[in-house]
């Protein structure tokens, strides 16, 4: 059953990007498709991402006529992220309802404090009550919060192993191998190019430490959640070769989280990487359209 539940949110997601790259062609047929820049996105693809989530109008498009606009603008139906993620989110804080927190918190690495159940992530306390509402000092990110209630309802594995797997190592995780390696590891490169002392700047800032025993220009481990570490390798561009990126799971990982969870958690870790780039550069737009 909670296999399901989690598979049934995933397949909401993926039915999102659907049904979002099925608006996205409608709306991408009809621009001229020059990546003129004039609406301040470095390509058409990118501008129609930013008016299918909202943070663009398709009139800033200085190439379609007033008419044409103004039809397409009571046609675009924009996404409403926080609502998709809030129905999935019921089946879970269900479960949550029926967990014991008292018995599960050691295995967890985390803590009760009062009737709540206190989960460092990214080392920060996040507090979850026995309803599943979930209360931070801090932004509580949508792609960070099913992983966190799913964490909690598995009630914790053996214990870390210390050896590290690719995700499609993980249990059932090369059914979405391909998958993981556009959404997730892909923006995570180009983030590392395009700014590699910010972004492995920002990888410190939430608790991240450096790795000895790997061959990579860099590499760091970050604590998503108490008993599941990420580590992210990084070999920068040399004359002959392309730059390339690794991310590396404790091989527990999936007694902690099933597959689809681990590929939501750090698919959530890049919305927020690339977010805090973006606002503070300016300078990746393109990014934020992945």
């Amino acid at each position: 059953m909670k296999v399901l539940t989690l598979r049934a949110y995933v397949l909401t997601l993926l039915r999102a990007i659907i049904n979002t790259a099925m608006k996205y062609l409608d709306i991408y047929k009809l621009l001229d498709k020059s990546n003129c820049r004039e609406c301040g996105f470095p390509t058409c693809t990118a501008f129609v991402h930013a008016v299918i989530n909202g943070n663009k109008k398709i009139g800033e498009c200085t190439h379609l006529d007033r008419e044409t606009a103004a039809n397409l603008e009571k046609k675009i139906v924009v996404r409403d992220i926080e609502k998709e993620h809030e129905a999935a989110l019921g089946p879970l804080k269900k479960e949550i309802s029926m967990v014991d927190f008292g018995a599960v918190a050691e295995r967890l690495g985390a803590t009760l404090s009062g009737d709540r159940l206190c989960v460092k992530c990214l080392g920060k306390d996040f507090f979850v009550d026995r309803n599943g509402n979930i209360e931070s000092l801090i932004h509580v990110h949508l792609w960070v919060t099913v992983p966190l209630l799913k964490y909690i309802i598995t009630g914790g594995g053996a214990g870390l192993t210390g050896t590290w797997v690719s995700f499609d190592e993980l249990k059932n995780g090369i059914t979405m191998s391909n998958f993981f390696v556009r959404r997730c590891v892909e923006p995570l490169r180009q983030m590392a190019d395009s700014h590699t002392d910010i972004f492995f700047d920002l990888l410190d800032i939430f608790g991240g430490k450096p790795v000895e025993g790997f061959s990579a220009d860099r590499a760091r481990v970050i604590y998503p959640l108490p008993r599941l570490p990420v580590i992210f390798l990084y070999w920068s561009a040399e004359e002959h070769f392309a730059s390339n990126l690794k991310v590396l799971f404790d091989s527990s990982a999936d007694t902690y989280l099933d597959f689809e969870a681990v590929f939501i958690l750090t698919r959530g870790l890049v919305e927020m990487l690339k977010k805090i780039i973006a606002n503070h550069e300016k300078v990746l737009p393109n990014l934020l359209a992945m």
